[in-house]
């Protein structure tokens, strides 16, 4: 879709000059007018994707135009054009929402670069805001389910990242989903043609992870027979997953430190290199920053692979996501059991939604397993549930006393909200008015809640 540009400016000459110019060097559909009003009415009726206008015109100045069209269209990029003396006036239109100011005269080229750098500023706003729509209401992607604020942007981000080739490391307690994050990233990108390659980093012991990674060659150690091709090989032109880094030991930091730096392996018993073309996504549940510290992680190999984050919010901080999970869990024990579809009672969706789930997604997938596996009825009720779901006590995860007070009582607030009203509609099935009744919170402010925080109370609805 080509951009197009509309340059608002009361000097005739300036005006048509400016049109012929900018259309020829920067490839792009140009609208022209001669005061604020004409502007207004073409951004009004047709799209516009950087205004380029003068502050000084007759009518409706630029500071007007500037107003008006952020109402009508906050994205729009705007840069202002304004004389030598009235930079003051620039100033201003920068802080009510101005992209950049130009003074006259300028250079023919100083012009082009600045609209130029606005072009691709709207292009990125654009496109994030069309990311963002699309993903908007989604409880499903690429295997990953969720609707809550934190999984939204999750989804937005790995959107992203599918489609650039950068390293990313991927951060999140054990059980938060990052596997699936990685792999989600993958089918996004331009490798997913050919099959990521996951390593386990933990599961290995140190001497065998490291001919797994980069083979080796006939005669290296004992049984080594013949060669072998290491996994760095095997991903060769795609994607490879290095699960829980953090557990890496020294030398294997070193070595993959090179394969990052020079996209290169070199097999055990081999004195020549091999270049590879693969993409590296890493994961962790350790703090890398007091691993540096400590010195058992390598700095530069922690920059390295942290060229892009992805952080996985625990499942107690975003407890909204409970009952499409549990759905979709009791859906797929009910397929592997081959049992019918059971159900949660109320009561047992409050425990779920009350208990902190240090095992996270992995964990509340297991129970729900188990408890399709054991319970004969079509119910499960709370008797049923593990002794260590039947305490109603609320697990807050509180933050770093020694911060201060105001932002820990928002932390705070945040969580206490969130919980209190996904337990109030699990209770109601999502039933606004009764939701409303039992918690003697007025209709309207319950409703302006739940958008704030993102909570669909259609997801409680059986």
């Amino acid at each position: 879709m080509t951009d197009r540009i509309l340059i608002a400016e009361d000097e005739v000459d300036l005006l048509h000059g400016l049109g012929r110019t900018i259309e020829m060097e920067l490839d792009c559909d140009i609208a022209l007018a001669q005061n604020g009003k004409d502007a207004l009415a073409i951004i009004q009726r047709q799209p516009v994707d950087l205004l380029l206008t003068d502050i000084r015109m007759p009518d409706m100045d630029g500071m007007e135009l500037l107003k008006r069209t952020r109402d009508f269209d906050p994205y729009i990029t705007v840069v202002v054009m304004t004389a030598y003396g009235t930079i003051e006036q620039a100033v201003d239109a920068i802080k009510n929402g101005a992209y950049d100011f130009i003074t006259k005269p300028f250079e023919e080229q100083q012009i082009l670069h600045l609209l130029g750098k606005g072009l691709e500023r709207n292009r990125l706003i654009r496109e994030n805001q069309r990311l963002q729509q699309q993903v908007a209401g989604r409880r499903t992607f690429q295997g990953m389910i969720g609707a809550s604020p934190a999984m939204t942007e999750a989804f937005k981000t790995i959107q992203m990242l599918g489609r650039t080739d950068v390293t990313v490391l991927i951060r999140g307690e054990s059980g938060t989903g990052k596997e699936m994050a990685a792999r989600a990233i993958h089918a996004r990108s331009r490798r997913k043609n050919r099959e990521m390659v996951t390593v386990n980093c933990p599961a290995l012991p140190e001497n065998i992870l490291e001919s797994e990674l980069f083979g080796y060659r006939k005669g290296a150690f004992t049984n080594a027979t013949q060669d072998k091709a290491g996994l760095f090989a095997k991903a060769q032109g795609s994607t490879i997953f290095l699960d829980e880094i953090g557990d890496l030991s020294a030398p294997l930091q070193t070595k993959l430190l090179r394969v990052l730096q020079e996209k290169e392996i070199k097999p055990l018993g081999d004195n020549r290199t091999t270049t590879v073309d693969v993409r590296i996504l890493a994961s962790t549940n350790q703090d890398l920053e007091e691993k540096i510290k400590d010195h058992s992680f390598r700095e530069d190999l922690y920059y390295r692979l942290n060229v892009a984050q992805l952080t996985l919010e625990p499942l107690r901080q975003r407890r909204e996501d409970i009952p499409l999970l549990a759905d979709h869990f009791l859906k797929a024990a009910a397929r592997e059991l081959n049992t019918g579809v059971k159900t949660l009672s109320s009561r047992v969706m409050e425990r779920f939604l009350a208990h902190a789930w240090p095992g996270n997604v992995r964990e509340l997938e297991n129970t729900i397993q188990g408890l399709t596996a054991l319970v004969t009825g079509d119910t499960i009720e709370e008797r049923h549930l593990p002794a260590f779901k039947t305490d109603s006590r609320q697990d807050f995860d509180l933050p770093d006393m020694t911060s201060p007070y105001k932002p820990l009582k928002e932390h705070l607030l945040e969580q206490f909200t969130t919980a209190y009203v996904t337990q109030l509609l699990a209770r109601t099935r999502g039933n606004i008015s009764l939701a409303a009744q039992q918690s003697r919170i007025k209709r309207q402010s319950l409703q302006k809640i739940l958008k704030r925080y993102g909570i669909d109370p259609a997801q409680f609805r059986e």
